[in-house]
């Protein structure tokens, strides 16, 4: 399962809550639940890329559109989906902010050397763009194979689309669950990659060469405080 952290603006996290993030993962890593997480370093840098008929389209963040700031991001392997929900719902983050449940199809990950900067690519997907036949996935399949290739992969992940995600948050002193699609979402999330490259214009670079672009948009967020699980 994938777990995204949001927040409404800029999150002011001070060192307490950092810390008790950080013992909440840790908990999560000695139960054999966490295979990977971390925050996203500021927005401001982020990067969101589109290139529909071959046009390139490049936007910086932060973006005005966006309602919803991703923060951070985590990867749980769980029973199911209610496991899921509940690690979200006892997790820091829903306090602070917003925790999103998605349901992974399957991961490919490779070891990683680590080299370089780690950067999240997040593929959306807007109504209407399916792929009755996989070659969307095959395609971006072997673009992730030549991104092993170069040492520059370190995972990816279609999410599944039959499972709606659950959106987790703190109203008061409960916790309220809400079942997908979300309105305040314009595009859903089909899937991410993790890779490790020199720089940001690395990443712009990729990302302009990623076959989602062709199809949607892609945002790519720099990693901080990386776990290299």
């Amino acid at each position: 399962m994938l777990l995204f952290v949001k927040h409404q603006d800029a999150p002011e996290s001070g060192p307490h809550d950092r810390a008790e993030m950080k013992q909440f993962a840790g908990e999560l890593a000695r139960q054999g639940k966490l295979r990977r997480g971390a925050p996203l370093v500021d927005d401001s840098a982020s990067l969101c890329i589109r290139r529909p008929a071959g046009n390139a389209l490049v936007t910086d963040g932060p973006f005005a559109e966006s309602k919803e700031i991703l923060g951070g991001f985590c990867i749980v392997e769980v029973a199911d989906r209610a496991e899921a929900v509940d690690i979200a719902s006892r997790s820091p983050h829903a306090r602070h902010g917003i925790v999103e449940v998605h349901r992974v199809r399957w991961r490919d990950v490779a070891d990683d050397e680590g080299n370089g900067t780690p950067f999240l690519f997040v593929f959306r997907v807007g109504p209407g763009l399916g792929d009755p036949d996989g070659a969307k996935l095959r395609e971006m399949m072997a673009y992730g194979e030549t991104l092993k290739r170069e040492n520059k992969f370190l995972e990816t992940a279609p999410l599944a689309r039959d499972v709606p995600p659950a959106r987790i948050e703190m109203r008061g002193a409960k916790v309220l669950v809400t079942d997908g699609p979300f309105a305040e979402s314009k595009e859903a999330v089909g899937g991410y990659s993790v890779l490790r490259l020199a720089d940001r214009a690395e990443a712009l670079e990729i990302g302009l060469h990623y076959p989602h672009a062709k199809w949607g948009p892609i945002e790519i967020r720099e990693i901080g405080d990386f776990d290299p699980t």
